[in-house]
């Protein structure tokens, strides 16, 4: 069955998640982010890519699976153990794009930025933090990827992992890719901390992502880390404080 936005939008429950990996040139005091904000779906860089490459397909199955391919052919993968090659914090797309280097979350925020800019409706695109495992004895670790809602044919539609670097599977259309809520590929893709893209972000509480990056070591979820309000909190005294000087 074929649900519009406002289900897929509702059916889960929303709730702020910020991101304070970042901080301002020649500062070491990090800024707050909603992370919303680094899904990019209106930049002229992305849309260059998208013509010279041509990702936008007839279909959103197509236009999805041209993304994955695009990034896992450009974006060289730099995982936290070689963080001196990669910079410390989330990238936006633009940086990314300029890179071509990145960690998990890089890719995935390209990827979502890509496929909506590219036509996919947002409602269809996520980007997800959680847990991935490579076998049942392998201990679990942090990752980043994208879900999209793919057309499986007959009126049906499910989420299945759009992912570019853990195990990418781009030699796979989207319609014939394993769903999500099954694990994905060899049902490696495990509970989930958050999702987002860049109209809603989805958690069961207010959640501050205070990791500068999201580790492959990492056996905690993130969902212990400070309550987004504490954060947001500081940000508004900070700015009064700015206007009564």
């Amino acid at each position: 069955m074929i649900r519009d936005a406002y289900y897929w939008d509702n059916k889960w429950r929303q709730a702020p998640v910020t991101y304070s990996g970042r901080a301002l040139r020649g500062s070491s005091e990090r800024i707050v982010c909603d992370v919303k904000d680094f899904v990019t779906v209106n930049n002229v860089i992305l849309a260059e890519i998208i013509h010279d490459y041509k990702l936008k397909r007839n279909t959103h199955n197509a236009t999805a699976h041209a993304v994955q391919k695009f990034v896992v052919r450009f974006l060289d993968y730099v995982g936290d153990e070689e963080a001196s090659d990669c910079p410390e914090f989330w990238q936006f797309p633009f940086e990314t794009l300029q890179s071509g280097i990145g960690d998990c979350e890089d890719g995935a925020i390209l990827m979502a930025s890509l496929m909506i800019q590219a036509g996919i409706p947002a409602y269809r695109v996520k980007v997800c933090a959680g847990y991935v495992q490579e076998s049942p004895t392998a201990p679990q670790g942090g990752h980043c990827y994208c879900i999209y809602l793919a057309d499986k044919g007959g009126g049906i539609q499910g989420w299945v992992v759009i992912d570019w670097c853990y195990y990418e599977d781009s030699d796979t259309a989207p319609e014939y890719k394993p769903l999500a809520k099954n694990g994905g590929y060899n049902g490696c893709y495990q509970e989930l901390w958050f999702t987002f893209n860049n109209e809603y972000s989805w958690n069961q509480d207010s959640l501050e992502v205070d990791a500068r990056r999201i580790s492959r070591n990492r056996s905690t979820p993130l969902k212990e880390t400070f309550p987004v309000t504490t954060s947001l909190k500081s940000v508004m005294t900070k700015i009064k404080d700015k206007i009564k000087d």
